[in-house]
């Protein structure tokens, strides 16, 4: 059976949009970047996270029958989100304006979803923090402190995860600074 071919919305190659996507991204000065979809087309909704200051950020689009159609609207929206804070002169890079960043970006905020933040059930300390084994030194700072808003036994958080919790990110930064 032939499938029919979808009609896009956008002109923009996946290249493009990744590239536009990442300068977005530094702009920012983000300090993680993970995008997600169906890699077979089977649906065809993209979620784009990214972590600044201590905060996850999803865009999130399934408005186009194409994958890259979706890809494309979810880039464009943090792109103008940023363009915003510009036009209302933030410097991002400087401390005094993340009152302001956290309003702009206020609609692009992940929730707190726990089945998100669940810790690793791996024993090594990526698993549990859920980052790469490679990952930088703000990466795991940013996924502890994440997770330790959910698991902290003065949020409600269990004492033994959040034990187990505080091991990994021990464990994290000191390979780190070897």
């Amino acid at each position: 059976m032939r499938q029919k071919k979808l009609t896009r919305r956008f002109d923009a190659t996946e290249q493009t949009i990744y590239r536009d996507l990442r300068a977005t991204i530094i702009k920012l000065q983000a300090i993680s970047l993970r995008v997600d979809y169906d890699l077979l087309g089977g649906d065809p909704t993209v979620r784009v996270y990214f972590d600044r200051n201590g905060k996850r950020y999803i865009s999130e689009c399934n408005q186009w029958p194409h994958f890259l159609d979706n890809l494309r609207a979810a880039q464009l929206a943090i792109e103008y989100t940023y363009r915003i804070g510009e036009a209302y002169g933030v410097n991002y890079t400087e401390v005094k304006y993340q009152d302001l960043f956290d309003r702009i970006f206020a609609a692009l905020e992940a929730p707190l979803d726990p089945n998100v933040l669940l810790l690793g059930s791996g024993s090594e300390w990526w698993e549990v923090l859920g980052v790469s084994r490679t990952a930088s030194r703000a990466e795991i700072v940013n996924a502890y402190r994440a997770l330790a808003k959910i698991h902290h036994p003065d949020v409600g958080g269990d004492a033994d995860e959040f034990k187990r919790l505080r091991a990994a990110y021990e464990n994290a930064l000191k390979e780190r600074e070897k």
